[in-house]
Order: C-alpha cells, then sequence, then structure tokens
C-alpha cells in the first residue's frame, strides 16, 4: 500500500497543472472557428456512449462544460482519472487504489501530511477531508474506503464547482461510500 502512495500524490498532484493548460487552452482556442471540432470528431472513432465514461467503481456522464484530462485508467491495481472544467477553473483528480491493512484515517493522514495540510483530515460518516493548498490555489480532498480498496478525490480550484460536478455526474450503484459526500 505505502509503494503506491508515492504514485498516487503524482497523479494527484497533475490536477494544478491541468487547471492552468485548461485556462490557457480554453482562452487560446476562444477565437477559433467552431467549425474546428468537425474534422476533429470526424477523424476519431466514437465511443459507444460519447458521453459516459465508466470503472468497475464508478460512472461518469460527461456535461457539456467538463472534459476528462485522462480518463479512468487502470495501471498496476490503481484506476486514475482527471476531470477538468473547460473553463479552467475546476479539476477533479479520482484515484482508487487496494488499501492494503491501512485504514481511511491512516490513509488521509498520508494524503495529509503529504499535500501539507493546513489542519490534520476531519471524519464525517466514515469519510475524511482535508484543506491544502497547491500552487496558490484553494484544494479539497476526501479520502474514502469500501471492502479492500480506497478512493483520493480532489478538487482544485472553485470548490463549489467540483462538489457540483461530482454530485450531479459521478454515481455508483456498487461502490458508493466511495464517492464524497
Amino acid at each position: 500500500m505505502f509503494k503506491h502512495i508515492a504514485a498516487l500524490a503524482l497523479v494527484l498532484c497533475m490536477g494544478a497543472p491541468a487547471l492552468a493548460a485548461e485556462k490557457a487552452a480554453t482562452d487560446e482556442a476562444a477565437p477559433a472557428a467552431a467549425g474546428d471540432k468537425a474534422p476533429q470528431a470526424a477523424e476519431t472513432p466514437a465511443p459507444a456512449n460519447p458521453g459516459e465514461l465508466s470503472c468497475k467503481y464508478y460512472t461518469v456522464t460527461m456535461p457539456d462544460d467538463w472534459k476528462a484530462v485522462m480518463a479512468p485508467t487502470e495501471n498496476q491495481g490503481m484506476i486514475n482519472a482527471v476531470f477538468a472544467r473547460t473553463a479552467g477553473s475546476a479539476v477533479v483528480p479520482m484515484v482508487v487504489a487496494p488499501r492494503g491493512v491501512a485504514d481511511g484515517k491512516m490513509i488521509a493522514g498520508m494524503f495529509a501530511e503529504q499535500f501539507k495540510a493546513e489542519k490534520p483530515p476531519v471524519e464525517k460518516n466514515g469519510q475524511f477531508t482535508f484543506s491544502f493548498t497547491e500552487q496558490g490555489m484553494p484544494c479539497q480532498a476526501w479520502v474514502t474506503t469500501e471492502g479492500d480498496v480506497f478512493m483520493v478525490t480532489t478538487i482544485k480550484g472553485n470548490r463549489k464547482e467540483g462538489q457540483a460536478f461530482l454530485k450531479q455526474h459521478v454515481k455508483s450503484e456498487e461502490y458508493a461510500k466511495l464517492l464524497p459526500q
């Protein structure tokens, strides 16, 4: 489990640069003609349900004003995903990994320390949350567990927009306790 912490921290830290890159890309693309998207759509084969991304633990119905910077991808037992608001105001990285013998409190404490949280994680209804700042940007993280896995969900940037995205567009019937409440 501990070997996964460094890899998880790296994935979760990807959000802040993605937020800045999304903002820059949005600003640069604004003057472009709307027709720029048509050739790209024709060249890329469409997935079976282009508005929905899923993994074993959750399904995301993508709203028009969000995009998957990294769709849910499994690598060495971990599932990583990064979603960003196209306006560049919020990024939501999500990581699911095996928890080994560690409980949620221990995992949350390790991440809070890694991210230099202002205060220790707070537990509410079996979920742990803490705030931190990364590259001058406010961030909120949730650490949840269910069965033999844990999930770290982070909102970087506009917390209200990130929470609305999570509540409205990320669902899980079988692993509902993994989603931030």
